[in-house]
């Protein structure tokens, strides 16, 4: 995956004197580093952190009879309103025991896939292994209590210039899945994040403001990521547990140079991240009332959440991520 150059400015003011740098904005850092020549990847198409939207005109619905769709309506279980079983399954409300769990399929909460603890985390009357994933899209709370992740950027070349960055988490896709026996998997389909305030790297002959905007973040891997969960805590109604792995990302957005005092070795513009690949280090999550919220408690200083080497030979690096990450249904 090809990665941009975050702007000849840094390049060239990395190679300029020893530096200092600050963040105008306050908050918590973030550091970016350069390092020598890198090498770049195919050539990508660059994203920007607003979600695409689809051109040409809305279709005009027609007037006359409604259509009418072919074939089955598929059987769900459960009361009217919630989720079913997999497309497929027909088996009937009698006493046999389709998935062989031990409990009849007029009594089963899910009659073709086997749950014989008949966990049902969101009380729907459909068991967690036949539902659909909880899914979480508002933020719950402000900054800096929650929603607010700060991490290191550094910039590596010659020289290098580090600065805090704190990233306003705006809005988000987080989903979460439940089996019978203990085991939640999370999956952050998306994360959109505001812009920083200007950022300010002050080397010794070149002094420069950019920001980070349009950043976002996607999760290429569909709940790989899991934490475990207890039966009695299941049925209180809130679960926490520790990832087991970091959770990878394709991170996009632009690095925009501001202000500068010398445009030959430091020229404003803007440079792309291109689905940069990266990744959240492990937290504590924990999905609490019953399904209604869900909050991501992340404490790393050392992990990477992505480099990219520029064609200029600069390495950006974001490095740790600290902070608590909450939303709600």
């Amino acid at each position: 995956m090809q990665t941009r150059s975050i702007t000849p400015l840094l390049a060239s003011l990395l190679t300029v004197a020893p530096l200092a740098c600050g963040d105008d904005g306050g908050g918590s850092k973030t550091t970016a580093t350069v390092t020598g020549p890198g090498t770049m990847g195919p050539t990508t198409t660059p994203t920007t952190g607003e979600t695409p939207t689809t051109t040409g005109e809305t279709p005009m619905t027609t007037t006359g009879e409604t259509p009418t769709t072919t074939g089955e309506t598929p059987t769900t279980t459960g009361d009217d309103g919630t989720t079913g079983e997999p497309v497929g399954c027909q088996a009937p409300a009698d006493g046999a025991d389709e998935d062989a769990d031990g409990v009849a399929n007029s009594a089963d909460n899910c009659r073709c896939v086997a749950n014989p603890n008949q966990l049902d985390f969101d009380g729907n009357a459909v068991g967690n292994v036949c539902d659909l994933p909880l899914a979480f899209s508002i933020i719950d709370g402000i900054p800096p209590e929650f929603n607010k992740l700060d991490t290191t950027a550094t910039a590596n070349m010659t020289l290098q210039c580090m600065f805090p960055v704190s990233l306003i988490v705006l809005s988000g896709d987080v989903q979460v899945t439940l089996d019978d026996g203990g085991l939640a998997k999370i999956y952050a389909a998306r994360l959109n994040f505001a812009d920083t305030p200007e950022l300010t790297c002050d080397l010794t002959l070149v002094k420069v403001k950019l920001k980070i905007t349009e950043f976002f973040a996607e999760g290429p891997e569909p709940f790989a990521v899991g934490f475990p969960f207890t039966i009695p805590d299941h049925n209180s109604g809130t679960i926490t547990g520790q990832t087991d792995m970091p959770h990878s990302i394709l991170v996009s957005g632009l690095i925009t140079v501001t202000e500068s005092n010398n445009e030959d070795l430091a020229p404003t513009g803007e440079s792309p991240l291109m689905m940069v690949p990266g990744a959240f280090p492990p937290a504590v999550a924990s999905v609490a009332n019953k399904g209604e919220q869900v909050a991501l408690l992340i404490s790393d200083d050392d992990s990477i959440v992505f480099e990219q080497t520029t064609e200029n030979g600069i390495k950006i690096t974001l490095t740790g991520l600290s902070g608590t990450l909450r939303l709600k249904r």
